[in-house]
């Protein structure tokens, strides 16, 4: 009767933990001291004078060390493990032995599963016993540990596989751990790359919305490094595991065919070279562009960076792929990569996909959102609007309108300037997709379309967070001096709350666009329930709501020249960022040439003030204002038809 030969051979499982053994012993000995030790620390230390550092997101714990562990164990292992295809007399030896490829594969992939998932599973075991004996339970649940389990196996079987793969693309394992980690971020790299190119030359390209907001959808590694903050979602879960699957499969596949005698080459398959050559390229000639664009801001030197950067990473590719630098004469290939990417090149910039001149059809949009910047789409704890996007058919009609006036007198590349303003437009439309832009305009050149729609009462109810206010639920309301340091006023009555907040919605209605920039005499700050806070302001055409709190007595030790010692006022200078002693010099030396105007009657104070703007450089006077007993000096803008005569003729003459 035969003899069965068991499939699992002992001794390439012997080699295997000979050669690789010790990582898995150092992943156990760093995640035992990253959680249960500093958990057994952090619990048995009574002297401690602030909270014990036990989160119920695992990772928090020791996060650096957890990170490097999670991101550099599994890709170390990886490269010990299959360095046999990488030199040659290993490669033969292993290959003559009388086992099946197959069977190899599996030899060695599995004891890297094993290595990786055994300390990972003995580290949850001690946290399971430490739940069970120690007061851990008061910190965290059973559950927080499982998901902590569940995905450091993940992403270390994700990268094991990842580097496993490209070891079955390269000979070499330099290459191997450099190739793993641009494989993972290569998505992610290239996204960045290409939005800043995108930015340089299309006009309204939302570069900084796809940075901040979209980035780390693009790479598993950035969303590891984002696990002290967000974990996994069930998409994320899934996603992971059919990307390591994947990974595993075409290892799988690429290692049955793989040639002994590859060893010691870049690439392996002579069909990947040229991707990998022109992917260098590629990569390089968007860093160049970037590089020399972030320096000289010039069309010109960026062209020159994109030039420069992709023929240093071509003739780098090639020598990587020869191994020897003597590849000038491989120039073919070259020229048809530029004449490839400046046709390319060319399509962009004369906007030939129509990106730059589209504006939706007020038929086709379903909601839109427009601000002067994306962070009211984040998610952001404090923003109180919990829907900022504008549905009203007549106010998404002004938004088109500003947005065709946009594109129908604005340039791009037009030198940034105090008069500069960002607008942001997030377009939901009824096919599901979006339209997204985010320009940077001379706000004096759109002034009549962007007023008629900051003065729509719809659009109000969607940007500003008073709107978003239960007066019911404000438990305080404070107002404060916007100028001058002073504690305040605070109103703790519902019914007052309610009076104010409800005056407040109603004028801020009637907000002109004309007087946003206008400094605030008030600055009004609401505690929630729910310990939240908003805030509001009120400004000179608050009248009504000023005219309650006087009537209340709110005022009364309020009043806005109460803490100022004097103003001066001069013809326009840019001294907002000078130190209060270093204004106080340049008073002085204005007063001996006799120009600029001091002022020190109240009456005469509490009008200027009321008239004041926060945009100094576009204004033609500048207000310096002391405060008493402060030391403190402050500066803004002064408008000139806002001015008193008595200021026009004191600074012009």
């Amino acid at each position: 009767m035969p003899s069965k030969t068991s499939w699992i051979n002992k001794e390439v499982i012997t080699l295997c933990l000979r050669n690789a053994g010790w990582v898995g012993i150092v992943y156990f000995i760093g995640l035992l001291f990253s959680l249960p030790v500093d958990i057994i620390g952090q619990l048995s230390n009574d002297n401690l004078s602030y909270p014990i550092a036990i989160y119920d997101n695992l990772f928090k714990m020791q996060y650096p060390i957890q990170m490097g562990l999670i991101l550099f164990i599994p890709v170390i292992l990886s490269l010990f493990l299959f360095r046999y295809l990488h030199v040659k007399q290993a490669g033969d030896f292993m290959h003559s032995l009388p086992i099946h490829r197959r069977k190899l594969f599996f030899h060695f992939t599995g004891t890297g599963f094993g290595l990786l998932i055994i300390p990972i599973l003995l580290n949850t075991l001690i946290l399971l016993s430490l739940y069970s004996f120690t007061e851990l339970p008061q910190y965290i649940e059973v559950q927080d540990i499982l998901v902590w389990c569940g995905i450091t196996t993940l992403m270390s079987l994700l990268l094991f596989t990842a580097s496993t793969f490209i070891a079955m693309i390269t000979g070499l394992t330099a290459v191997q751990g450099a190739l793993t980690y641009i494989l993972l971020l290569l998505p992610a790299g290239m996204f960045i790359l290409i939005c800043y190119s995108l930015r340089n030359l299309l006009f309204g390209f939302p570069e900084d919305y796809f940075f901040d907001v979209q980035i780390e959808k693009y790479s598993p590694l950035i969303k590891t490094v984002y696990l002290e903050n967000k974990l996994f979602s069930s998409t994320d879960v899934l996603l992971f595991i059919i990307i390591t699957l994947a990974f595993y499969g075409l290892s799988y596949v690429l290692y049955n065919v793989r040639k002994v005698e590859a060893a010691s080459q870049a690439i392996v398959y002579p069909f990947l070279r040229p991707l990998f050559k022109y992917g260098i390229s590629f990569c390089f000639m968007l860093i160049g562009g970037m590089y020399f664009n972030g320096i000289y801001q010039s069309q010109g030197w960026t062209l020159f960076g994109y030039f420069i950067g992709s023929f240093i990473g071509y003739y780098l590719g090639e020598m990587i792929l020869q191994k020897h630098w003597r590849v000038f004469r491989h120039w073919k290939g070259y020229i048809g990569f530029v004449l490839l990417i400046a046709l390319l090149g060319l399509f962009i910039q004369f906007d030939l996909f129509h990106y730059e001149k589209k504006v939706p059809e007020l038929a086709d949009v379903e909601k839109v959102h427009v601000s002067n910047t994306y962070y009211s789409l984040t998610d952001n704890p404090e923003n109180l609007i919990q829907d900022p996007f504008i549905k009203d058919p007549k106010t998404i009609q002004a938004v088109l309108d500003l947005h065709e006036e946009i594109v129908s007198t604005q340039t791009h590349g037009t030198q940034a300037n105090e008069k500069m303003e960002q607008i942001f437009l997030y377009y939901k439309m009824k096919d599901g997709s979006k339209i997204i832009r985010n320009y940077l305009i001379n706000i004096e050149e759109i002034q009549s379309q962007y007023a008629s729609l900051y003065e729509m009462k719809n659009y109000k109810e969607n940007t500003e967070p008073i709107y978003s206010v239960d007066s019911n639920k404000v438990d305080k309301l404070t107002i404060y001096k916007e100028v001058g340091s002073n504690p305040g006023i605070t109103i703790s009555s519902p019914e007052e709350i309610r009076e104010a907040i409800d005056i407040l919605k109603e004028e801020t209605y009637h907000e002109s666009f004309e007087n946003r920039d206008r400094v605030n005499l008030y600055n009004v700050e609401l505690l929630l329930s729910d310990d939240k806070w908003a805030h509001a302001s009120i400004s000179h055409d608050n009248k009504k709501l000023i005219s309650w709190l006087r009537e209340k007595g709110y005022l009364k030790d309020m009043k806005i020249a109460s803490n100022i010692e004097w103003i001066y006022v001069t013809e326009q200078a840019n001294i907002s960022e000078q130190s209060s002693q270093t204004i106080e010099q340049t008073i002085t030396d204005l007063k001996k040439e006799e120009k600029g105007i001091e002022i020190k009657d109240a009456g005469r104070i509490e009008s200027i003030m009321t008239k004041l703007v926060y945009d100094q450089v576009n204004s033609e006077y500048t207000v310096i204002i002391k405060y008493q007993n402060e030391g403190e000096i402050r500066t803004f803008g002064l408008q000139k038809k806002d001015a008193p005569s008595y200021i026009k003729k004191e600074v012009n003459d």
